[in-house]
């Protein structure tokens, strides 16, 4: 079982590490079968962990068997023998959990918004998802969830996972360590699949083992120790599985079907491994897109519906949810989900129109006083959790044109753009002065100090001017520098909206322009802002995860080049040359060489252990000297409306990606209450 090892350290101390001590409350009275018990009132259970239990626990403290209650939605396919009766559908070993309020509503479409597919606007996945563990509302403790249960090795080298007997995929086949097997050595170690194994996967240059102990039971090994592998399950890695339907992808891989390859190119594909790719992805949203989603089985809450167009995305409950409410009633309560893609404008007219049910990524702070302005009619909450940062810069280092790459890479140049950046106006202008200026940082994190936060943000243009100086960029008759070719500095800035926002990126061009550098702005989309990080042509970037300390833990690359595998900062080829032990790439400077040392050992050290203070504080010095990425304001809040017909929902006490958006807050157990 899990352990305190396994919880993960969080600045917002006092606030939300209260949290999880109101559910392990004392027995007080007789429980009853027909009780729901809820996090408001316990009705005397207790639970290993928080607002959860397994089977056997709860029905042991209740003295009689739960009996398991079907959604109206599945009625007539029961009574045709389409599907068999919700007993039969569950998991002998269903996960037990108690509603924040009450036992739910059976009922009704929750709706949602984004700007496009793959647009990084919407967290309707977050609604939907689940991986083998979870990340509880205080943001603390990571708590079992496909996977019943977790041992680790005493040197965190080797761990158990349990799996429920009788789990079924939404085509009701089963779910057993086949699958969670196929994930690790069918696709993510598979050569042709994945020339090189995710590094998420790798441990002291080595890929994670994997054994089939039982139909119930697989045990992961590492070469080193692992502590930070819940972590990333339970966070980042919340955006994928780790585990595949054997039973669906086998016809399509050819280690199972010798025809895989002629059947592709039969289909229209180059071979099995592109039409592999088409209908699997890493990124369980990505895997909604193609038609054949509408084949793919899953364990998620909600399976997609019809075929997803360019209009919306429509979601179906999933009939062998694996999870029951107190009560007995499978999950989940709401029976369709409904996601249209609109732009900004007609986002915010949505919203405004009660045509939203619960909305968070993609509102900007500069939509609260016309969200604050009609919350009564537009019948929504309006909340302002934190954890949002502003938009951080970083110059491509490794610029495939020459002469960028000559003015980038001086360290000079970064420091001067950092001390032009008027941090306080830009505060004020676009975020109603309620950030903070701030250095690029982790956030939440222990081994962060205010020096850190403070390093190179005062707005002093003149200090700016002279580094540019130093640097032999003398300025035109207009003003603007000159590169060593004798050309104008003028930077072409591609920013999708995602990522940043026109009035920043206008703000910025003047304070650069003020230190003789030109830029010239232009809205592009996310997908095209990444397919020029990857191709390296692009002079600026703005793509970084900025990681909270539970992403640090799991995923220390988010923290050293490339920062971000998808839409590389710059580095790719520095990564790379590490990768490769120099066979490949380019060799990286001196501090980039030293942070991949602390990476390898940083993912076996324990958290909180002075090694690890001491590996994060050279980290963030390093980063912060070398001026990779210019942070400008933190600690924004979150705009965040839910519904008034929507119960069951808390209030977030953190809104960002990296902490998944609203699954900590188990949409699974939302519904209408009128």
């Amino acid at each position: 079982m899990g352990s305190n090892g396994d919880r993960i350290p969080v600045a917002r101390s006092s606030a939300l590490a209260a949290i999880s001590a109101m559910f392990l409350l004392a027995v007080s009275g007789e429980a009853r079968a027909s009780a729901c018990a809820s996090v408001a009132d316990n009705k005397g259970l207790k639970t290993e962990f928080p607002q959860q239990g397994e089977l056997g626990e709860i029905e042991k403290q209740l003295g009689a068997k739960l009996t398991f209650k079907d959604n109206p939605l599945f009625a007539d396919r029961v009574k045709a023998g389409q599907l068999p009766t919700v007993d039969k559908r569950l998991p002998q070993e269903p996960l037990v959990v108690l509603p924040y309020e009450e036992c739910g509503k059976y009922g009704g479409t929750l709706r949602g918004l984004s700007r496009a597919l793959e647009s990084g606007s919407a967290e309707v996945l977050s609604w939907r998802q689940v991986n083998l563990v979870r990340l509880s509302d205080d943001l603390r403790s990571i708590v079992p969830n496909v996977a019943k249960s977790y041992t680790w090795s005493d040197d965190r080298k080797q761990i158990v996972f349990a799996l429920r007997k009788g789990h079924k995929w939404s085509d009701g086949a089963p779910f057993t360590a086949d699958d969670v097997v196929f994930y690790f050595e069918d696709i993510i170690k598979n050569k042709d699949l994945h020339p090189t194994t995710p590094s998420s996967w790798v441990v002291a240059g080595k890929p994670v083992e994997v054994e089939k102990i039982d139909e119930t039971a697989v045990r992961l090994t590492f070469a080193a120790p692992n502590p930070g592998l819940l972590h990333l399950l339970a966070t980042g890695g919340s955006y994928f599985a780790a585990y595949a339907p054997r039973h669906h992808y086998a016809k399509y891989h050819i280690k199972y079907n010798a025809k895989a390859e002629e059947e592709a190119k039969a289909a229209g594909q180059e071979g099995w491994v592109k039409n592999f790719h088409r209908i699997w992805n890493k990124w369980k949203d990505a895997e909604t897109i193609p038609a054949h989603a509408l084949t793919r089985p899953t364990l998620e809450s909600h399976i997609l519906e019809v075929e997803t167009n360019t209009q919306r995305r429509i979601f179906i409950a999933n009939p062998y949810y694996f999870k029951v409410d107190t009560a007995g009633n499978q999950l989940p309560y709401i029976d369709h989900h409904h996601e249209r893609f609109l732009n900004k404008e007609l986002s915010l007219l949505a919203v405004l129109n009660s045509e939203v049910d619960e909305k968070a990524q993609g509102i900007d702070l500069a939509d609260y006083p016309v969200l604050k302005e009609n919350e009564t009619k537009g019948g929504y909450r309006l909340s302002l959790p934190p954890g949002q940062t502003a938009y951080p810069i970083s110059f491509n280092i490794t610029h495939r044109d020459a002469g960028l790459r000559q003015v980038f890479a001086d360290v000079r140049f970064r420091r001067a753009v950092s001390l032009a950046i008027n941090r306080v106006e830009l505060n004020e202008t676009l975020w109603f002065g309620l950030g903070k200026p701030q250095a690029a940082l982790p956030l939440n994190v222990s081994f962060v100090t205010d020096a850190d936060r403070a390093y190179m943000i005062k707005h002093d243009p003149a200090a700016a001017n002279k580094l540019l100086d130093e640097m032999g960029l003398k300025r035109g008759s207009d003003g603007i520098r000159l590169k060593a070719d004798g050309k104008p500095l003028t930077l072409l800035w591609e920013y999708s909206s995602q990522f940043s926002s026109s009035g920043f990126v206008q703000l910025v061009q003047g304070y650069l322009r003020a230190i003789g550098i030109e830029v010239n702005p232009k809205e592009i989309t996310t997908q095209l802002t990444r397919q020029k990080a990857k191709e390296g042509g692009a002079d600026i970037v703005m793509e970084w995860d900025v990681p909270f300390e539970p992403n640090l833990i799991s995923d220390v690359q988010l923290y050293m080049p490339p920062y971000r595998e998808e839409s590389p900062l710059f580095g790719a080829a520095w990564r790379e040359w590490q990768i490769s032990k120099g066979a490949r790439g380019e060799e990286p400077p001196p501090w980039v060489k030293r942070l991949y040392e602390l990476e390898g050992e940083w993912r076996s050290v324990s958290p909180g252990s002075p090694r690890y203070m001491e590996i994060g504080k050279e980290m963030v010095k390093l980063n912060l000297e070398n001026m990779a990425i210019i942070g400008t304001v933190s600690d924004l809040p979150g705009p965040t409306i839910v519904s008034r017909k929507l119960a069951n929902v808390r209030d977030w006490t953190v809104q960002h990606y990296n902490y998944a958006r609203t699954y900590p807050f188990r949409p699974d157990q939302w519904y209408f209450a009128r």
